[in-house]
């Protein structure tokens, strides 16, 4: 099934780069293009590091309408895609033409803010929106900017919502994976917040949490194990320590062996930390050898 992906977070929280990061390591199980959706006027181009062939570079001004945006996927489609980035998704809701500028047009012609049917036209057109990412067969990445908010409270304190995303929640319920970055992480999402609505937005399912033991950068490993999973494998949860992958290196004696030995340690390779991964690379040169030595050639680990 396509995998539906989102990294909220402020600016320079390293959004576009983990979405990127994600994408080459889906690409991995999945072939085929990643196309960047670009509203940051091109600023997704900072990241093809001189590679034009990185991705393919989708540019979309204003406005930012939700048919808009099925206008841009459309595009995108084109390309038969393995992974579809949206930087930023947050345009749709409060960008020029978007959702709540549509909604403050209807209500100015009218006059009279007090009248929901100003919401009927704009939500219509979101909700198509949001059904046509639904119906689509590829991998998508959606990038929300961040904002902290607070809730006024009659008679008493406003109330800390925390780093929120700058979208609508209906689209982020979706999400099979919601990763939050704080200013200045360089891309390494938390996952426990004391803030009740910050908390309500991470979302890291139970069949995922193995690959984020230790707070790792979102990188290439992460997004293959997450499309694996997507594809029906149990490859994206890690059920080996460290300790017993590096003792089942040094006992195998077979190439078979080391096949299903090197599936665990791709499992469990993006929480492992660098001593232990070094450690995991020094087994496996003593197994490729040991293998090869018997005439049994084992895969490169």
């Amino acid at each position: 099934m396509p995998l539906m992906l989102a990294i909220v977070g402020a600016s320079g929280a390293g959004k576009t780069l983990s979405a990127l990061l994600l994408a080459e390591g889906i690409k991995r199980v999945q072939p085929g293009p990643i196309v960047v959706i670009d509203t940051e006027a091109l600023r997704a181009l900072k990241h093809a590091d001189g590679n034009p062939d990185r991705f393919v570079h989708v540019p979309f001004a204003a406005p930012f309408g939700p048919l808009d945006y099925i206008e841009a996927f459309k595009h995108a489609l084109k390309h038969q895609p393995s992974t579809i980035i949206v930087d930023s998704m947050s345009h749709e809701w409060e960008g020029p033409g978007g959702v709540l500028e549509q909604h403050g047009a209807v209500v100015a012609a009218k006059g009279d803010r007090s009248n929901m049917s100003a919401w009927i036209k704009p939500k219509a057109d979101h909700t198509a929106m949001k059904h046509f990412i639904l119906q689509q067969r590829c991998n998508w990445v959606f990038c929300f900017r961040a904002k902290e908010k607070i809730k006024p409270v009659k008679g008493g304190e406003p109330e800390d919502l925390g780093w929120q995303p700058l979208g609508a929640e209906d689209l982020v319920y979706e999400m099979d994976l919601c990763a939050l970055l704080y200013p200045g992480v360089d891309g390494r999402p938390q996952w426990k917040s004391p803030r009740m609505h910050e908390q309500a937005i991470m979302k890291l399912p139970g069949w995922f949490r193995a690959l984020f033991a230790g707070d790792p950068q979102l990188n290439p490993d992460i997004g293959e194990q997450l499309a694996r999973w997507a594809t029906g494998s149990d490859a994206g949860v890690a059920s080996a320590t460290p300790h017993e992958l590096a003792v089942r290196l040094d006992a195998c004696r077979t190439r078979g062996e080391l096949g299903v030995i090197e599936g665990d340690i791709r499992a469990a390779w993006p929480s492992l930390s660098v001593a232990e991964r070094k450690a995991i690379e020094a087994a496996g040169a003593r197994a490729h050898a040991r293998v090869k030595a018997t005439g049994k050639e084992a895969p490169s680990i």
